[in-house]
C-alpha cells in the first residue's frame, strides 16, 4: 500500500527503518531519485526492491549498485529474485 507524503508523491512501503521504492529493474534510474526523495520527506533511510525478472536483468543492478557506490549514495538495495528479496552490501 502507497503512503501519501506531503510534497504529494507516494513512498511505495514505509518501515520504521526506511522509505522504500520497489521497481522493476530497467527502472533502475528513476529508483534512485524516488527512493532518496522518500527518505528526504520521511527521515526515514532510502531503500530500493529492485525487481530482477530474469538473468539478463541482472545488468541493471549491477549499473544500480555502481552509481550508488560511485557517488556513496546512502540507498540500500535488496533485489527481488523468484519470490524473495536478498540483501546487498552497500549502506
Amino acid at each position: 500500500m502507497e503512503i501519501s507524503l506531503p510534497n504529494g508523491t507516494r513512498c511505495d512501503i514505509l518501515t520504521d527503518e526506511y522509505a522504500i521504492e520497489v521497481d522493476f529493474a530497467d527502472k533502475w534510474a528513476e529508483a534512485i531519485g524516488q527512493s532518496l526523495n522518500y527518505a528526504a520527506q520521511t527521515g526515514r533511510r532510502a531503500a530500493i526492491i529492485l525487481i530482477i525478472e530474469k538473468p539478463s536483468h541482472q545488468k541493471y543492478l549491477q549499473r544500480l549498485e555502481g552509481v550508488i557506490e560511485s557517488h556513496a549514495l546512502p540507498i540500500v538495495v535488496l533485489p527481488y529474485r523468484q519470490g524473495h528479496c536478498f540483501p546487498c552490501d552497500n549502506p
